[in-house]
């Protein structure tokens, strides 16, 4: 993995995210590259993955920090705390909220959640940007609400 790509604050918001959730140590000596492999999926391992059944609870937990470091990210450029929302169906289909004051500042739908992952990091990289983009506007235009 590229270290430029690492460095983005976006992808150190999602490693510091993982590493807090180490509480017996186990990832202490893991580099930033293997935390982060778990979320590159690539085309032909997605096809090989099955759409049916329950998602598998290490997908629904990539999931949340993916959108838990979204939100950190919105909430430092922002000034107002940001909080993910996750409905998630068993069925691997939901939606996540970001939510500041009163505010849904990012609705964004998630689908195929058996397959979740991103192409290489920065395909990650691209998609928070656009939704943190999406919710700094939202929160620009209603900054009452989101003080609310």
């Amino acid at each position: 993995m590229e270290a430029s790509a690492i460095a983005h604050p976006i992808v150190q918001g999602l490693l510091r995210l993982i590493r807090a959730h180490d509480r017996s140590g186990a990832w202490d000596d893991e580099p930033d590259a293997g935390l982060l492999a778990p979320f590159i999926v690539t085309r032909a391992q997605k096809r090989a993955l099955p759409m049916m059944g329950d998602p598998d609870p290490d997908i629904l937990w990539r999931v949340e920090m993916f959108y838990a470091a979204v939100a950190w990210e919105l909430e430092r450029r922002s000034g107002r705390a940001v909080s993910p929302i996750l409905n998630i169906h068993h069925e691997g289909w939901g939606r996540v909220l970001l939510v500041a004051g009163r505010l849904v500042a990012v609705n964004a739908h998630v689908r195929e959640l058996h397959r979740f992952g991103f192409e290489d990091l920065p395909a990650l990289i691209a998609k928070a940007e656009k939704l943190v983009e999406e919710g700094a506007g939202t929160i620009g235009r209603y900054p009452d609400v989101a003080a609310a």
